[in-house]
């Protein structure tokens, strides 16, 4: 077999991620022809695959000093910087790639993801379209601008994006659950339910990825009451709770699954609590939160009313507030707008705002802010924000709380971070409860209700997250007492 040859070979192993097997077949060619370009930017492309990272710069410098003029070599460079979170680095690279061959369609998808990492969105969108203008066949670009174009709302954009991979490329797998998360955002459920199975009989998706479509049927089906379909999602998604890769999102799918098992289990045990209501349904807006309510029966203004769960993945209220376009924010828009004038819309969101991992503790403990002020100027925003949206679409709003922390989320934290953890989640709802109150705003008091020396008295709680279905037709009994006092 000639070099060439033994070239095609190694670069099938490349591709096919047998890195070992390729550096053996390129470490013999390049003993007898050692400045052989391609055979050295293949070994460098597999020095890399086998996270070789420093050894693979060595060798992609010195082809760019033999060769300053090729951009590729720049290109794969400034991939091994980005991998090392060298992402200044990374950039110029592309850059110079870019500036010596203007159409390398790779550069400019690879630039405008290392730009996202930095928040540069404006510029990110703009090079994947430029990706997409050199080279209008490589589905992997319009996966990435249509994730863009759907984290910031842009949904209608996003789902023309990923329905082209699925013309290109039907390996790229993981549109399937970005097409049926769109659909979720855009609340359009039976198009959202019609795609899931698209996707399950694909016999593309991994296992993940079929639990990941299982789930989120099963959510749509708890929230329009067909329980048996629901049971058989959530029956088929159970090896969630076995796959072992480290996959985005494993572990809020796996508390999904678990929390949807158990509504409708207490639902098949707990029938009388969902009689159908003949009045005006009361609307539900939250992210999780609010599915435990949903189909319960509440008393309200002198009527018994069944409370009608709607749900934004992920969202928090600092997505609200915001200017900037976000994927949440254009969906709760499209709820309010959706909802039947005259109304009455409860919003439960607040809860991932004040998590430890993410929100406000997290925010403040890294750029050491005061929460008290950024729960301040975030509450009025919010309220201010509600009272708008209530008057441009005739809604009655009423605002939930927080819950109180459960105890096991504060395990692995020192004393001291628990108890400003505490002060934070205690304070928020002081502020929610205060400004509601300013505003004329009923106000479900669901720290109140779960409170005991900051955490949660258990009482409520169903999980680590959640509270149980009854919790919220409790809140309405409270708040009917406090009316009448």
């Amino acid at each position: 077999m000639g070099i060439r040859g033994k070239l095609d070979r190694a670069s099938i192993f490349y591709k096919q991620q047998d890195f070992d097997a390729a550096t053996t077949i390129l470490e013999k060619i390049l003993e007898k022809k050692p400045n052989l370009f391609d055979a050295q930017q293949l070994l460098a492309l597999t020095l890399h695959g086998q996270q070789k990272l420093e050894a693979a710069i060595l060798i992609f410098k010195k082809m760019i000093e033999r060769n300053p003029s090729h951009a590729a070599s720049f290109n794969n460079l400034a991939n091994v910087y980005n991998d090392l979170g060298q992402v200044q680095l990374a950039e110029r690279h592309y850059l110079t790639a870019l500036g010596i061959d203007g159409n390398h369609a790779d550069a400019y998808n690879n630039l405008a993801n290392v730009q996202l990492k930095v928040g540069k969105k404006i510029e990110a969108e703009k090079n994947y379209r430029k990706a997409i203008f050199a080279d209008m066949e490589k589905a992997e670009y319009y996966l990435n601008l249509g994730v863009l174009l759907g984290e910031q709302g842009k949904f209608e954009e996003a789902l023309e994006c990923h329905l082209k991979v699925l013309e290109l490329d039907l390996s790229q797998s993981s549109v399937y659950f970005h097409i049926f998360n769109n659909f979720m955002f855009l609340h359009r459920y039976q198009d959202a339910l019609e795609f899931a199975d698209i996707g399950l009989v694909s016999n593309q998706l991994d296992d993940f990825q079929l639990c990941e479509l299982l789930i989120g049927k099963a959510i749509l089906f708890w929230l329009f009451d067909n329980d048996e379909e629901g049971q058989q999602a959530i029956n088929l998604s159970e090896q969630i709770h076995t796959i072992t890769a480290e996959r985005l999102n494993l572990k809020n799918h796996r508390v999904f699954h678990t929390f949807i098992k158990e509504l409708l289990t207490y639902r098949l045990q707990n029938k009388l609590e969902y009689k159908t209501s003949k009045q005006q349904p009361i609307y539900f807006l939250s992210e999780s939160h609010g599915f435990a309510v949903n189909g319960m029966t509440v008393e309200h203004e002198n009527n018994e009313h069944t409370v009608k769960s709607l749900f934004i993945t992920g969202a928090k209220i600092f997505h609200f507030i915001q200017d900037a376009e976000h994927k949440c924010k254009a969906s709760l828009n499209i709820l309010l707008n959706g909802i039947p004038k005259g109304s009455c819309a409860v919003l439960g969101f607040g809860e991932i705002d004040c998590r430890l991992n993410e929100g406000i503790f997290h925010y403040c403990n890294k750029y050491n802010k005061d929460y008290q002020q950024i729960i301040d100027a975030m509450v009025v925003k919010y309220i201010r924000l509600l009272k708008a949206a209530s008057k441009e679409n005739d809604l009655n709003i009423i605002v939930y709380g927080v819950p109180a922390p459960h105890p096991i989320v504060l395990n692995g934290i020192v004393e001291e971070e628990q108890e400003t953890f505490k002060q934070l989640v205690a304070y928020f709802n002081q502020q929610l409860t205060e400004v509601c109150h300013d505003n004329n705003i009923p106000f479900l008091d669901v720290y109140g209700l779960t409170n005991i020396d900051g955490v949660s008295n258990l009482k409520y709680h169903c999980d680590a997250f959640h509270v149980k279905p009854s919790t919220v037709p409790a809140l309405f009994n409270e708040l009917i007492e406090r009316e009448n006092k």
